[in-house]
Order: structure tokens, then C-alpha cells, then sequence
């Protein structure tokens, strides 16, 4: 008997964050104020969703939800490209993609340059609230968060979804992202947060924003993690998937691959 999908009618969205970086100054810049837009209300650059807003010292976008990978990428690269020549490059900044980056004391003055978002995330493994340790005052982060909407959700197949996302998405951000610092504080194993049209899988940087390559893994990963919940996937070992990657444990990484016959990727460089 042929397995019921639980997952129908699907698109994928993300609201992936940057940070803005003077190479005159030789040092990472916070956004405030410089861009425009907020949480509550995005600043469009077109009317088919496509928008920026400041996050704490971090630049943030969102493109509109996909339904196939040519949607996806063009989205994606479509806003980095209008952020980098229209709203950066006047202003002789570049765009950063990396996982995190210490500021000067000096340029966190702004209040706004302390805003971490006050919506909660919660744990898909144990169901408890994530929290944030914020052990280095000067370090900021970012993330590519990535947004599933299907027919008639319900937090039972959210919790799967998430969980998959851990095993085909977060397991290999081990290997590729090198940036252990920010898992101290934001990134760890089944970070989410329901949505009404869906759920968010909040553990990836904004690292993977770097590359058309880097891109477009994520989107294969989020949609091996669907077929993998609607073919009814079952995950053996959730300990050892937690562990590899709030611990970034690189070894046990690729043994976890290695069992569910995940194919790592390669690049040709990495940060």
C-alpha cells in the first residue's frame, strides 16, 4: 500500500540575513539605520515579495515562496544582486556572507544594534525553548532560515520536517560551514518555529548564501528532508544528530552520512 503523503501542494521560502563590510575601514559595519525596514514592516524592492529590513546589525531579507529550484535561486540571487549594487554599493559597502563576525564596541552604541528578535524558537527534538548564550557581547550572526508551506500543517509533521532538515541539511552544515561560534549561541540541532502555513527550520547560517552552489544545496536538502517524511523516514539515531551538530563534530558527521547514504558535497573551497 503506497505511503499517504503528509506533506502536499509544498513551497519553500527564506528570510536570509547578511552583514554589510567596508573594505576601506577593514571592519564589518551594523546596518542601522542605513538600509531601512523593519520586521513589522519590510522595505519592498518589488511587489511580488521580495524585501529588505535591519536585524540588529545584520541586513535581512525575503523572497517570495518557490515552487521548484529555478524559483528558488532566481529569488535569491535576484535580491543579493539588487542589495549589492543598489543599496550597498552606493554607500561603498560590500555584502559579508558568513556565519558570525565581532564588532567593534564602538559601532554597538546603537540600541538597535542589540535587538536579537523576541519571538521564541523551540527545540523539534525535546519541545523546549531555545536559548541564546550570549557569552560574547561583540559577536553577531546570521542565518538562512528556510520556510516550508503546505496544505493543512499540523506540528506533528512540522516536528518530522524539522527533524529531517537536522539529517539532510544540518548533519552536513557541519562539514561545510566552519564557523563554530555560532552555534553558541544561535544553530543548534532542531531549532524551529511553527508557522501557520507551515514551519521554519532556523539551524543554517547565512553562510550558505556565499555560493549558487552553497544555495542550491539547501533547497536539495529541504526537499530530500520532504520525500524522506512523506516516504515515511525513520530516524535511528537522533542522539548522534543532535550531538554532531551542537558539538560541530565533523567525524561523526560523516558517519551519519555515511549510514543513511547521504552524498557529502564538494566544494572547491571553503571558509
Amino acid at each position: 500500500m503506497e505511503q499517504k503523503k503528509l506533506i502536499n501542494n509544498l513551497s519553500l521560502g527564506s528570510d536570509p540575513e547578511l552583514f554589510l563590510f567596508s573594505e576601506e575601514l577593514n571592519k564589518p559595519i551594523p546596518v542601522c539605520g542605513l538600509v531601512g525596514g523593519t520586521k513589522e514592516e519590510p522595505l519592498p524592492i518589488t511587489d511580488d515579495g521580495h524585501a529588505v529590513q535591519e536585524d540588529g546589525c545584520a541586513l535581512e531579507f525575503c523572497i517570495p515562496p518557490c515552487k521548484n529550484k529555478d524559483e528558488w535561486m532566481s529569488n535569491i540571487n535576484f535580491v543579493k544582486d539588487h542589495i549589492t549594487k543598489e543599496i550597498l554599493a552606493p554607500k561603498g559597502l560590500v555584502p559579508k556572507y558568513i556565519a558570525s563576525i565581532e564588532f567593534d564596541v564602538d559601532d554597538l552604541v546603537d540600541p538597535r544594534a542589540t535587538y536579537f528578535g523576541c519571538t521564541p524558537s523551540y527545540n523539534a527534538w525535546n519541545g523546549e525553548r531555545m536559548t541564546v548564550d550570549m557569552g560574547n557581547p561583540l559577536l553577531r550572526t546570521t542565518g538562512m532560515h528556510v520556510h516550508f508551506g503546505y496544505d493543512n500543517p499540523n506540528p506533528e509533521t512540522n516536528i518530522k520536517i524539522i527533524q529531517a532538515c537536522d539529517l539532510f541539511l544540518g548533519v552536513q552544515s557541519v562539514l561545510l560551514d566552519n564557523d563554530n561560534a555560532r552555534r553558541a549561541m544561535y544553530g543548534k540541532a532542531g531549532d524551529y518555529r511553527q508557522k501557520k502555513y507551515g514551519v521554519e527550520y532556523r539551524s543554517l547560517s547565512g553562510y550558505f548564501l556565499s555560493s549558487d552552489k552553497l544555495i542550491e544545496w539547501v533547497y536539495d536538502g529541504a526537499m530530500k528532508a520532504v520525500e524522506f517524511v512523506n516516504n515515511g523516514g525513520i530516524i535511528t539515531n537522533p542522539q548522534d544528530i543532535q550531538d554532531c551538530i551542537n558539538n560541530c563534530n565533523k567525524e561523526l558527521a560523516l558517519e551519519i552520512l555515511d549510514d543513511y547514504n547521504i552524498k557529502v558535497l564538494e566544494l572547491e573551497t571553503t571558509n
